[in-house]
């Protein structure tokens, strides 16, 4: 056959194929354009040009090939199929670009495999609605649209489809034969197509440069680049996605870890505890700026607000989450993994087998799931309790959640058959959205009327978010202070933590929750407050002295565990006095790092 007809076949190939190279060109790199000016604002641009020429060359080349493969199913089902998935990633990481101000990553991913039917339907409600549906619903009949007038252009040009659907028998039998003799000619030479016949020659001159861009391009990727591919840095939402589930899923299995590995080399080095009743009340996305406790215009804390007038309550001022979701954060609040940590954290020691092995009995009481397929990091610690109960047997499978005030029954049976030494996990659903389901009809004390400046200028629909989300903290407030009141006859120490803040269109973006690769302001700053019993102030008075006196220090919460067995006076071999925010040792010092940010000079 002549060099001329394989140069045809290869033009005809290239010409093919350049609207899918292009496709999957803009598909892949405007999450890496996004990147770029979001995270260097600008100043990165030559690398960013870089990235383009390469990833432009790969996906023309890619195309190219996939376009040149001889049988016809294989090469539409390889072509549809990257296209599909590409289209597929591409929308997923719009959607976080948008929503969250972030790309993908291991955080969203493991929230995704950690996730519950009733817990998907209130996000899909949240935070797209009907307005998403019905966009997304438009897009896809367009697309299909689209695919279809396509399809039918391209039947019309091998004459396969009549131009006019009401023309005679006789004109569509001319198509056929057109059509026959068109077949006739592929059969004849099969390098040669009805589009190249007609002059798709004029294209092989480009083959020589683009066959030395291809080639100069990827043994320049190779030499230069080659450290990106092989550390899974080429960044792309395919590559970044599937490195980022391989994460979540390396975080699941680590859980499964937890349960067999965890309380198998507890040390104790000192042992002087005598508190009979400690209690650490774990909250759920509570962001301290929106609580009169901490100076919000709205008188959102009555109650929590007397006790701190009566002296009883030590409100910590500048204290912030580890990260800004409960996964990530959990795992370092309840353990001896933080930022400095050399190991995983589920080889460092939880506080449930510490506290177990200085002789507590320890209890896990929960209004969040109870079980989950996708190994629950809660649910894990709570596996190590003594004794674990929740408002409700749910699975991750199972829709229904209840009212915080569900757990008061839980903690009054516990507290009905005491040990010794007694230390209890209290989990809240606290101001988790959707807001409106975190309280009951009685506890709606405002309205988007009441909203103060400056969000007052906020949208009808943004209003009301605020507006429910105080009167969640209203509902939190007495949640929190009715289970401190439960202790008030017993020398007790209440804790009172939520993991992380909240986002509720702060600085200007519209935009309510949290997401891990997107820490703000406002989901790092959390309430961290103590109270502690009369019996408890009396017989410990150096303690809640020292307690008192620490409120202003810097501090973040995955130090917790070193606080909390300094006031309990328990020692480890992991113990550090200089974390322990109510020690004279403590270090103010020590950079606090959300998500690889300094919360100081980036955040604060």
């Amino acid at each position: 056959m002549s060099m001329k007809a394989v140069a045809d076949y290869l033009g005809g190939a290239l010409v093919r194929s350049w609207p899918a190279g292009l496709l999957l060109f803009v598909l892949n790199f405007f999450p890496l354009a996004w990147q770029n000016i979001h995270m260097y604002q600008g100043t990165q641009l030559a690398v960013l040009g870089m990235d383009a020429v390469f990833l432009l060359a790969g996906c023309l080349l890619y195309a190219w090939l996939l376009v040149l493969m001889p049988w016809r199913p294989l090469r539409r089902t390889l072509l549809g199929g990257s296209l599909g998935l590409c289209l597929l990633l591409a929308g997923l990481e719009l959607f976080t670009i948008v929503t969250y101000e972030a790309l993908v990553g291991a955080g969203i991913v493991t929230a995704i495999l950690q996730t519950n039917p009733h817990e998907t339907g209130e996000f899909l409600r949240m935070y797209i609605g009907w307005r998403g549906a019905a966009a997304f619903v438009v897009l896809v009949a367009a697309g299909l649209g689209l695919w279809r007038w396509r399809r039918k252009r391209r039947q019309r040009a091998n004459g396969w489809w009549p131009a006019d659907m009401g023309e005679s028998v006789n004109t569509q039998a001319e198509h056929i034969t057109q059509v026959t003799a068109i077949n006739t000619a592929i059969a004849h030479d099969r390098f040669l197509t009805a589009g190249q016949a007609t002059g798709q020659a004029r294209w092989c001159w480009l083959l020589l440069p683009l066959v030395v861009m291809f080639v100069g391009g990827g043994w320049a990727l190779w030499t230069q680049w080659h450290s990106f591919v092989i550390n899974d840095s080429l960044d792309i939402p395919v590559v970044r996605i599937v490195r980022a589930t391989d994460t979540a899923v390396a975080n699941i299995r680590a859980f499964e870890q937890l349960k067999s590995a965890a309380a198998a080399d507890v040390q104790i080095t000192q042992n002087n505890s005598d508190v009979p009743y400690v209690v650490f009340i774990l909250g759920e996305s509570t962001s301290r700026a929106r609580m009169h406790l901490y100076g919000y215009p709205l008188a959102n804390t009555p109650n929590l607000d007397e006790l701190a007038a009566k002296g009883e309550l030590a409100v910590f001022h500048d204290t912030i989450a580890p990260a800004t979701a409960t996964v990530a954060v959990l795992r370092r609040l309840l353990t001896f993994a933080d930022n400095e940590s050399q190991k995983p954290w589920y080889e460092h020691n939880n506080v449930m087998d510490v506290l177990h092995a200085a002789g507590y009995r320890t209890y896990w009481l929960s209004n969040q799931e109870s079980s989950g397929i996708w190994g629950n990091v809660a649910q894990l610690f709570a596996s190590r309790a003594d004794e674990s109960h929740f408002t409700q047997l749910r699975e991750s499978h199972e829709d229904n959640g209840s009212l915080d005030e569900q757990l008061f029954p839980l903690v009054d049976a516990a507290l009905a058959r005491p040990a010794a030494k007694n230390f209890y996990v209290i989990h809240l659903m606290g101001a988790h959205g959707l807001y409106y389901r975190r309280y009951p009809y009685l506890f709606t004390k405002f309205t988007p009327a009441d909203v103060p400046p400056p969000q007052d200028t906020l949208p009808d629909d943004e209003r009301l978010e605020v507006a429910q989300y105080e009167n969640a903290i209203y509902y939190n407030d007495f949640v929190v202070s009715s289970l401190m009141g439960k202790f008030a006859d017993k020398e007790a120490l209440v804790f009172y933590l939520p993991d992380h803040g909240e986002d509720l269109y702060d600085d200007g973006r519209h935009f309510s929750g949290h997401v891990e690769e997107h820490p703000t302001k406002a989901t790092c700053e959390v309430p961290f407050l103590i109270w502690a019993s009369p019996a408890y102030r009396a017989h410990h008075a150096d303690k809640w002295q020292a307690i008192c006196a620490a409120v202003d220090r810097p501090y973040m919460t995955d130090d917790f565990i070193h606080t909390l067995l300094e006031l309990l006076d328990i020692q480890t071999v992991e113990y550090d006095p200089a974390k322990s925010v109510v020690n004279p040792a403590f270090d103010a010092s020590r950079c606090r790092i959300v998500y690889g940010q300094n919360y100081d000079t980036a955040l604060k």
